[in-house]
């Protein structure tokens, strides 16, 4: 059995009758010990082809009884199937068995429990169990270790920003977040699709005869909207008589690319927001603006005037070869000028967002991004491991990619901690997020990311995005308008519950169906 190859065969996972309820878990933690390769899963040893030399077949890795607690269940059938299959490939997982997105949620639900004897832990499938005995961070740290297996490095950098994020949130103008929401709306256009991107978006130029469809929609579904959300919230407690507008404590405005409207339609967007939202309450406004070939001054004074605090001006490479290879249609001088242009507007809060893994970047050309970013120094900067997405372009052309280009991730594949290239480029932007003295404030995770790692987000002090925050760890309700998912966060007797609300993907769903709700 060739386990040493890059790309197998195929890797036949068995799954018996017993297990069959968390195959789901079983697939996320194999996909992670064989990254890009093509599972089978079967049943009870029902092989119905016979495997290849090369192919790999995973079986009897559980020994025990399950106890009726998911939760339990889900811990103990994970750690036994990691020590499976760290044996069989030599590898050790920084994150150990855990391949949730929200990782951080687990050190701050411990590290906010009020009981000091008891801590009702809740897992992501909404199962408790108790843990005992948290009073200290060691003891924290030492849980965290013997049930997940996390590395020592990676409990420490959840602990600093659990941390972190408790603090943030006992600012006097956050603190009461349990009774407010935020808000996001989507704005699903872009001049075009990156290779890596999966998000909702569409050509603005071959749209354009939907983009006023789309802000007259997204005007109206505000006014139809308003009423319930306010019923909720009690908008009473503002002092205020106008029943139809919003009072959140976040905007964002995300995409698709929200610049990539003409000004004219830009404009419209912002006016549009000002008229069903007070700002009188917000604490921070974010738009992406994301591509620097979509930015114009016309667009950064239009920001000003409707009291944007926050943007994004994203590079991902200052490699041009990267750039034109990744279908991003612009200069690495642009992102520069249009940094500084949004600087001398009086832009205060920049975020930066760079992506490592990138086809063909080795450590030269992450470096050469790294020094570009420290020239510039950003307020915040976040750092993405490429992650292939189901729905983008470069995870359907993977084949092709690998065979033609250099990928740091698929190259790192049976490389051992310390010695991959995707973990040395982690270590240079953290250094460069220290020399910017930028520290981490939250964290997420994505399936099928290079080296298995994950997207972290640093900012100075007190210019953290309270958005990212309140929505990675699910801390209150975030309203998607336009092209977005909800998510609302009940709190009852200080136990929590959220429940999503499946927004539109498409722009001409969007529209028929808003207004149709109009009619009738």
């Amino acid at each position: 059995m060739d386990i040493v190859s890059p790309i197998l065969n195929m890797i036949y996972v068995n799954v018996t009758t017993e297990l069959k309820k968390f195959e789901a878990d079983i697939r996320d933690l194999c996909m992670a010990f064989f990254p890009y390769q093509k599972f089978n899963f079967i049943y009870d040893d029902s092989i119905k082809e016979k495997p290849c030399k090369s192919d790999v077949i995973i079986n009897g890795y559980f020994n025990g009884n399950l106890s009726g607690n998911r939760f339990v269940d889900k811990s103990e059938i994970k750690r036994q199937l990691y020590d499976y299959l760290s044996k069989m490939t030599g590898k050790k997982l920084l994150w150990g068995t855990l391949t949730g997105i929200r990782p951080v949620t687990i050190a701050t639900n411990l590290i906010e429990s009020k009981n000091h004897d008891t801590h009702l832990l809740e897992g992501n499938d909404g199962q408790n169990i108790n843990v005992k005995s948290f009073n200290d961070i060691q003891r924290i740290k030492k849980y965290m270790k013997d049930e997940y297996y996390i590395s020592d490095s990676k409990v420490n950098e959840l602990i600093n920003i659990a941390n972190r994020e408790i603090e943030i949130l006992k600012r006097d103008d956050i603190k009461a977040y349990k009774n407010r929401y935020s808000i996001y709306i989507g704005v699903p256009f872009c001049k075009s699709t990156c290779l890596y991107c999966s998000f909702t978006s569409f050509n603005v130029d071959k749209f354009s005869d939907y983009v006023d469809k789309y802000l007259d929609t997204l005007d109206l579904e505000f006014e139809k909207r308003c009423e319930i959300i306010n019923n909720r919230f009690k908008w009473q407690s503002f002092g205020s008589s106008d029943f139809n507008k919003l009072y959140p404590l976040t905007i964002y405005i995300g995409g698709g690319t929200p610049t990539s409207l003409s000004e004219k339609h830009f404009e419209r967007l912002l006016s549009i927001i000002d008229r069903h939202i007070d700002r009188k309450y917000c604490i921070e406004y974010t738009i992406e603006a994301g591509r620097p070939d979509t930015i114009t001054k016309e667009k950064l004074n239009f920001m000003k005037e409707h009291g944007v605090s926050r943007i994004s001006i994203n590079p991902q490479s200052f490699n041009q070869k990267t750039l034109d290879l990744i279908g991003r249609k612009h200069k690495t001088e642009d992102v520069i000028d249009k940094f500084l242009l949004a600087r001398s507007l009086g832009f205060d809060n920049i975020n930066m967002d760079i992506i490592l893994g990138l086809p063909n970047e080795h450590l030269l050309e992450v470096f050469n991004t790294l020094f570009n970013v420290y020239k510039l120094r950003p307020d915040s900067l976040t750092i993405h491991s490429l992650a292939l997405k189901r729905a983008a372009r470069l995870n359907y052309e993977l084949d092709s990619w690998m065979k033609e280009s250099y990928l740091a991730g698929i190259a790192d594949v049976n490389k051992t901690e310390g010695k991959r290239i995707i973990d040395k480029m982690y270590f240079m932007s953290n250094l460069l997020a220290n020399l910017l003295d930028l520290r981490p404030y939250y964290l997420y995770r994505q399936k099928n990311m290079a080296g298995n790692r994950e997207n972290i987000g640093y900012s100075k002090e007190g210019l953290e995005c309270i958005y990212n925050i309140m929505m990675m760890s699910e801390r209150h309700s975030v309203y998607g308008f336009g092209t977005a998912t909800s998510k609302e966060a009940f709190y009852e007797n200080d136990e929590k519950r959220v429940e999503s609300i499946e927004g539109y993907k498409s722009v001409i769903d969007y529209i028929r169906d808003i207004n149709k709700e109009r009619e009738v």
